[in-house]
C-alpha cells in the first residue's frame, strides 16, 4: 500500500462555502415549507387534532352511499376530505351533527368534502336520523364495519382529515365543535395550501 495522506477536512471550506453560495437561492423555499407546517402544526393543535402523516389503508369493501353506491375514498383524490365515523346512538356523535352540518354549509364547495360513515347500522335507522337533523353532508354505511377496522376506529366519534393527494394528515378522537372560528380557518387554510 503506497503512502497516503490523511484528509485534511478543513480543505473541504472553500467547497462547503461555494455550495451554500450557489445553492442560497433554495433556502427561502426551505423555509417557506417549513413555516407552512409550523402554521398546520399551530392550526390543529388549536381544536385539538393530532398531525399525521400517512397513507389511505385498504379497505376490504367500500362503504354505500344512501342509494347503495360504493363511495371509494381514491375517487376524492383532488379535494381536501373530512370523514367522520359515527354511529346514531353515541351522544357525542349526536351532539357534534350540527357543527358538521354548519361547517358543510359554510365550505360547501367542490374542494372540500364531509363524507359522515356511520358503523354497522341499518340504511333505515339512519336515514331516518339524516332526515331528522336536517343533514345534507355527504353519509355513507359501512355495514359490516370493514372501514372502521381499516382506519382503526376505537372510540367514536373520530375524525380524520385527508389532503388533496388523497394523504392522512389529521385525526381527532372524540367530539369537537367544528363550527367555529378555528375549525374553518383551518380548513379555508388546507383548501388553500394542501
Amino acid at each position: 500500500m503506497e503512502n497516503s495522506k490523511p484528509v485534511n477536512i478543513y480543505s473541504f471550506i472553500p467547497v462547503l462555502c461555494l455550495a451554500i453560495v450557489l445553492f442560497s437561492p433554495l433556502f427561502p423555499f426551505i423555509g417557506k415549507a417549513y413555516s407552512k407546517d409550523a402554521t398546520l402544526d399551530k392550526k390543529f393543535a388549536s381544536i385539538g387534532i393530532i398531525k399525521l402523516a400517512g397513507f389511505l389503508p385498504p379497505a376490504s369493501h367500500d362503504p354505500v352511499d344512501m342509494d347503495g353506491i360504493a363511495v371509494k375514498l381514491s375517487d376524492l383524490k383532488g379535494k381536501i376530505v373530512f370523514i367522520n365515523f359515527w354511529t346514531t346512538w353515541c351522544p357525542d356523535c349526536v351532539d357534534e351533527m350540527p357543527d358538521i352540518e354548519n361547517l358543510h354549509k359554510k365550505l360547501n364547495n367542490n374542494d372540500f368534502i364531509i363524507l359522515g360513515i356511520d358503523l354497522k347500522e341499518s340504511k333505515k335507522k339512519v336515514k331516518k336520523f339524516i332526515k331528522k337533523h336536517n343533514l345534507t353532508f355527504k353519509i355513507v354505511l359501512d355495514k359490516k364495519g370493514d372501514m372502521g377496522r381499516a382506519f382503526g376506529i376505537r372510540s367514536i366519534p373520530t375524525t380524520f382529515i385527508l389532503n388533496r393527494k388523497g394523504g392522512l394528515i389529521g385525526k381527532a378522537m372524540g367530539a369537537r365543535n367544528w363550527d367555529n372560528k378555528q375549525s374553518i380557518d383551518l380548513f379555508e387554510y388546507l383548501l388553500e395550501n394542501y
